[in-house]
């Protein structure tokens, strides 16, 4: 064991070098200085609602979400002329956007992974990897643009054509299609309130003419919705087109209604208004209100009133940072009361206290925290300690836990749904299990294996939902789909599943254990036999609660699918998936059970058991056919034949083991017959 610790702290040394080699300085961006919001100001500007997917959140989480699809990060990150470094929380990042737009220009929030995609739309590149501001990358909007639309089809194309490989788009084009959608999410949050701004035109105002910007300065669209003759949106669109007459002012009020829809459609994607309606469910944002009051006449005035808001924050702007938070913390509250009467946006405040809180990345330090502890103990086995040394280890895995758990509990509350509702649940749910699972079996062996697989399962499944979120970048509280919409159900078949997986992937890691304990006993010549009986019964243990959960929550599976679609069993990739773990645990009792596979067998049979767990908890989501085919992961796949290769090193250190000792077998029996030979002459 000291040679694993050795090689983990070799590891860890290696890890630091890396990171501090590739550690850079900030990116300079060209602003003399940065003067940043106080802290009550985001505090009041954090709590504005918005609806996003169906769901009423705070915009602090669309905030944290929209920087980490830019960025991969919730931080900006530079440095100003003065010499001053800067650190923006995603919220103040999002503060700067809507209303400090052309400070929000320079930052460097657009992560490019190749340079030669910024090569291809005319940007002079930075270095291979890099973040780049809007302002850096604006020269080459066009061309982006153009190659956006190109990639975009070609990837509908794959979509529509059962994904022939022929429009399968490749690296680099992936990256140009992110980088134009990002960009273009991008101009939108910066046009959002164009409309409060007379003059001020933060995107796309090079298609405006001079005679246009002019116009700008003056126009105040909120009063021209006042003063609009009842007329269809069709009527105006026309107007727009092609005025009714050749006279100033009926040209004048065809350009006014140019420059009216070019701010409506800025305006658009921030849906922050609740809607006059109790029945309607669909928020608007700033363009959908002028759009709508412009054509519908009864609605003006609640058109006029919302709009209103929104100058009333622009204008406290340039007043003072006090009066525009007083402004803000006014829109917050009127939005809070309205949502609050329709049952929406209740819990946004413990939604913020869940992300600030970043429970799960607490408990992954407390895992890793505690592997390094209880490698510790590894240096003097048996002494005092060494066993102090696998309790502290033990505390800090409970710690963990805790903390794991508190995260599920708020997502739950949050949601008033059951702890698992998408693939993201499903990752930080099981790391909980499997942790339970390791100290309880700690609890009654107290010999560090089960406090190693705590440590091992928290670090492991802490660390992928982390990785998880930050490739998906999409917000992981999300609105259910019409078959998950069942408390019931949730409750019992996904949750017990979920317990089914988490008991297969800690047989796993039992099997792993035991394998690479074995392959170092047999590279050095000692010999452990009663550790390696107890990793046996232990895992023998695990196994037949895998096989009790997973047998379980497949039959009531099938009873929830007979409920949703009409039939208990049918042959789908998820159902073929669940039946796999259930046969694959009876081979392995059945085969120790009749004595053909002995404690070897079983830990190699039980790291099997983690590629079919794998591959029915994220391969079947990615095929792309079946009633479960939801969840996709983009290079899922990669990641899954990945954790298969390093599986099949473990089963291959078992084929050695197994080599090894049926040589000695053969020895010991040849060298018997000969001295039984030798006695008999």
């Amino acid at each position: 064991m000291k040679h694993c610790l050795l090689t983990h702290l070799t590891l860890l040394g290696l890890l630091g070098l890396t990171t501090n080699a590739s550690a850079r300085e900030l990116p300079k961006v060209e602003l003399q200085n940065y003067e940043p919001w106080e802290e009550a100001t985001v505090h009041a500007f954090e709590n504005i609602l918005v609806q996003e997917g169906g769901r009423v959140k705070p915009i602090y989480t669309t905030s944290r979400f929209t920087l980490m699809q830019f960025s991969g990060k919730t931080t900006a990150k530079f440095e100003t002329k003065d010499g001053e470094q800067h650190s923006l929380h995603h919220a103040e990042w999002m503060l700067d956007v809507l209303f400090r737009g052309e400070i929000a220009k320079q930052l460097p929030v657009f992560i490019v992974d190749d340079s030669e995609a910024v090569v291809q739309i005319g940007v002079s590149p930075k270095s291979r990897r890099d973040r780049y501001s809007y302002s850096e990358l604006v020269a080459g909007r066009a061309k982006l643009a153009e190659l956006s639309a190109q990639y975009s089809k070609k990837q509908q194309q794959f979509q529509e054509n059962d994904k022939d490989e022929q429009y399968e788009l490749g690296r680099i084009e992936t990256m140009i299609l992110t980088l134009g959608q990002n960009i273009s999410s991008f101009e939108f949050l910066l046009g959002q309130f164009g409309f409060a701004r007379k003059g001020e035109i933060l995107v796309n105002g090079e298609i405006l003419s001079p005679e246009f910007k002019e116009m700008a300065k003056t126009l105040d669209p909120v009063e021209m919705l006042t003063k609009m003759p009842e007329m269809t949106l069709d009527q105006l669109f026309q107007t727009v087109r092609q005025p009714v007459g050749d006279s100033e002012d009926e040209r004048m009020f065809s350009d006014a209604l140019r420059l009216f829809f070019f701010h409506a459609n800025s305006g658009r994607g921030l849906d922050l208004f609740p809607p006059q309606e109790d029945a309607n469910e669909d928020w608007r944002s700033s363009g959908d209100v002028m759009l709508e009051a412009l054509e519908k006449k009864e609605v003006r005035e609640w058109g006029t009133e919302q709009l209103g808001k929104i100058q009333a924050i622009t204008n406290a702007q340039g007043e003072s940072e006090e009066a525009f938070r007083n402004a803000l913390q006014s829109f917050s509250d009127q939005q809070h009361q309205t949502a609050e009467d329709r049952g929406q946006g209740v819990r946004s405040e413990m939604e913020i206290s869940l992300y600030r809180g970043q429970w799960f990345w607490r408990a992954l330090y407390c895992f890793v925290i505690g592997f390094v502890v209880l490698a510790f103990s590894w240096f003097s086995p048996g002494t005092r300690f060494s066993k102090i040394m696998i309790l502290l280890a033990s505390l800090l895995a409970l710690a963990g836990l805790v903390l794991d758990i508190y995260g599920i509990t708020l997502r739950s509350i949050i949601r008033q749904r059951p702890p698992i509702t998408n693939l993201y649940d499903t990752v930080i749910f099981i790391t909980a299990t499997a942790v339970l699972l390791g100290l309880i079996i700690e609890w009654f062996t107290r010999i560090g294996i089960g406090t190693l697989v705590a440590v091992v399962a928290g670090f492991a499944g802490m660390f992928l939902s982390v990785k998880y979120e930050a490739k998906e970048a999409t917000d992981t509280i999300t609105q259910l789909m019409a078959v998950l919409d069942t408390n019931f159900w949730l409750a019992t078949h996904v949750t017990i599943i979920n317990i089914g997986y988490a008991a297969g992937l800690v047989a796993a890691i039992f099997g792993v254990i035991y394998l690479a304990g074995r392959f170092i006993c047999l590279l050095t010549g000692h010999q452990n036999k009663d550790l390696f009986k107890s990793l046996t019964r232990m895992n023998y243990g695990v196994i037949c609660f895998c096989l009790f959960f997973s047998l379980v929550g497949t039959v009531l599976g099938g009873i929830w699918a007979n409920y949703s679609w009409g039939r208990f069993w049918g042959w789908d990739p998820k159902e073929n998936g669940a039946l796999m773990i259930c046969l694959w645990t009876l081979v392995i009792l059945h085969g120790r059970m009749g004595g053909m596979l002995k404690d070897l067998g079983i830990n190699m049979c039980s790291v099997i058991l983690a590629g079919i767990v794998t591959f029915s908890w994220w391969g079947v989501n990615n095929l792309g056919v079946g009633l479960h085919s939801y969840g996709f992961t983009e290079g899922i796949w990669g990641a899954l034949f990945s954790s298969w290769s390093i599986l099949g090193i473990f089963l291959l250190m078992g084929v050695i083991i197994w080599f090894v000792e049926r040589a000695k077998k053969a020895d010991k029996k040849r060298a018997k017959s000969n001295k039984e030979a030798a006695a008999s002459a």
